[in-house]
């Protein structure tokens, strides 16, 4: 008997649906966003084709791809979704979408398509995202929000700012906000205004004792998070350490 999976977070509004299929710093996070056209990825990290598939859902209604930011645990899933969906031998164009400068996304790409050069069936179609630009995906309008995100090893310095982008998906009325990685910037309140739902990464348990210096550069933490998603109708907290 198959056993279906009890940790996916989920919420449904009247045209809009997600699922946070995986969510771990450090580990992998993937986010699934529907409507009655198909379905966008937040995100593709490491175990993607196996979080979807354990939770009944086509990965055939996958319309496009967006990344937040290039970081291996948000990206590590996208070379075994490119390889899946040629197996199955996917016909429609598949965009992957990501940050301007966003050089990990375009690189597994790229080097994906070196290595089957004559035999994926479906056109990958590269696109970089900047502030505030909007594109359509499956009749959704996302609208992408500059955050501010920096790299970090344990036991090393912060390491520089990279691209990094939260983003607003709207359909027929309803917005779901979703922060990706992020410090605690300006822009996490635009973005999570008036949503239905914001989903907002919250990697620390609590904000106390943790230099001030990562949670404005690097991550947030789960009262500051909370801080954020109370500007939504309803939030959900994902990416905890």
């Amino acid at each position: 008997m198959k056993k279906r999976r009890t940790d996916v977070q989920s919420w449904e509004g009247k045209s809009l649906r997600a699922r946070v299929l995986f969510s771990r710093a450090g580990v992998a996070q993937h986010i699934w966003i529907e409507n009655e056209n198909g379905a966008v990825l937040i995100d593709a990290g490491d175990g993607l084709i196996r979080d979807l598939i354990s939770s009944d859902l086509d990965p055939g209604r996958i319309r496009g791809v967006v990344f937040t930011h290039g970081h291996f645990d948000h990206v590590g899933g996208l070379y075994s979704l490119l390889g899946f969906l040629r197996m199955i031998g996917r016909k429609e164009p598949l965009p992957i979408v990501a940050p301007r400068g966003c050089t990990e996304v375009f690189a597994l790409v790229e080097n994906f398509e070196r290595c089957y050069p004559d035999t994926i069936p479906f056109e990958i179609r590269r696109r970089e995202i900047r502030p505030e630009q909007v594109i359509r995906i499956a009749e959704m309008s996302i609208r992408a929000y500059e955050v501010v995100h920096c790299g970090s090893i344990e036991g090393a310095e912060i390491l520089a700012r990279i691209p990094a982008m939260g983003y607003r998906v709207s359909h027929a009325g309803e917005i779901i906000a979703v922060s990706g990685d992020t410090g605690f910037c300006p822009s996490l309140g635009r973005l999570a205004k008036g949503a239905d739902l914001a989903i907002i990464e919250a990697s620390y348990k609590k904000s106390k004792g943790v230099d001030r210096e990562i949670l404005e550069k690097v991550h947030l933490s789960e009262d500051l998070a909370q801080e954020i998603g109370r500007l939504a109708k309803s939030f959900l907290l994902v990416h905890r350490g």
